[in-house]
C-alpha cells in the first residue's frame, strides 16, 4: 500500500484513536453485544452461533453507522435495514468460507491419501497408525502433506481479509455488499493482516492470562467479551471504516 493516508500506521492510529469515543456514542448496542456473547456460553450449539452472530451484527451496525454518520439509534442499539443488510452479506460470507473450506478439506485428503498410498501401498487407511507409518515412510512428500492444512488456513485467512471490507460498504452504500467489496483490498492484505493482529494482540494477552483462572468461566467470558466489543470491536471497524474511504477513494481515482 502506497498511499500514506492508508497505510498500517495511519489506519490503525484512525481505529485505536477512536476506542474512546466509539464506546461513549455506542455504549448501548456494544453492552447488548456482551450480554448476548456471555449468554452464548451457555446455550445449544445452534442457539450459541446465531447469539453470537447477531451479537457481531448489532455492534457492527452500530459502529459503522456511526463511523459514516447514519441514523444512531438509542447509543447505537437498534435493529434496521442497515442490520438486515449485515446479517445477509454475513451469511454470504460464512457460506462462501464454508464451501472453500470444504473443497480445501477434499484436496488436503486427497493429497494425503494419495502420499500414504504412494509410500505404503497396503497400508490401513482405518487407522491412526497406519496412517503414521505411510507417512513416516513417505520421507520429503510427508513434510509436504504436513504442511497443506495451514496452507489451507492461509487461504481462507487471505480470504477473510479480502472480504473484510464488505461490512462497511453494506452499510456505507445502503446494500449488501460482498464480492462488489472484493476489488477494494487488491493488494492491501498484508496491511490488512498486520492491523488485525496488532489489534488483536492486547485481547490474546489477556485471554491466555485469564486461561489461568480456575472455577470462574462465566466472568472470564464476561471481561472476554467486554475487552472484545469495548476495545477490539470498534478499533477494527474504526480502521475498516478510514481503509474503506481511502480504498473507494482511490479506486473511483482509476
Amino acid at each position: 500500500m502506497t498511499d500514506g493516508a492508508a497505510g498500517v500506521g495511519a489506519t490503525l492510529r484512525a481505529g485505536l484513536s477512536d476506542v474512546a469515543n466509539a464506546g461513549r456514542d455506542c455504549w448501548g448496542a456494544l453492552a447488548f453485544a456482551v450480554v448476548l456473547t456471555v449468554v452464548a456460553g451457555v446455550l445449544p450449539p445452534g442457539a450459541r452461533f446465531a447469539a453470537t452472530l447477531l451479537a457481531g451484527v448489532i455492534a457492527q451496525g452500530a459502529l459503522f453507522r456511526r463511523a459514516f454518520g447514519r441514523q444512531a439509534g438509542l447509543k447505537g442499539l437498534r435493529w434496521g435495514r442497515d442490520e438486515w443488510r449485515l446479517l445477509a452479506a454475513q451469511l454470504m460470507i460464512l457460506a462462501l468460507m464454508l464451501l472453500i473450506g470444504a473443497i480445501l478439506m477434499v484436496v488436503v485428503g486427497g493429497v494425503a491419501l494419495g502420499v500414504a498410498r504412494t509410500a505404503a501401498p497396503n497400508f490401513d487407511a482405518g487407522s491412526t497408525a497406519g496412517w503414521k507409518a505411510a507417512f513416516a515412510s513417505a520421507g520429503p512428500a510427508g513434510f509436504v502433506v504436513a504442511l497443506a492444512p495451514l496452507a489451507s488456513l492461509a487461504i481462507l485467512v487471505w480470504l477473510g481479509l479480502r472480504l473484510s471490507l464488505s461490512a462497511p460498504a453494506t452499510v456505507e452504500q445502503s446494500g449488501v455488499r460482498v464480492l462488489s467489496a472484493f476489488p477494494l483490498t487488491r493488494g492491501r492484505v498484508p496491511a490488512l493482516l498486520v492491523i488485525g493482529l496488532a489489534i488483536a494482540v492486547p485481547v490474546a494477552l489477556l485471554s491466555a492470562v485469564l486461561s489461568l483462572a480456575q472455577g470462574q468461566g462465566l466472568a472470564v467470558a464476561a471481561v472476554l467479551a467486554v475487552c472484545t466489543y469495548f476495545y477490539a470491536m470498534p478499533a477494527w471497524t474504526g480502521s475498516l471504516a478510514h481503509f474503506y474511504r481511502h480504498g473507494a477513494a482511490s479506486q473511483d481515482q482509476r
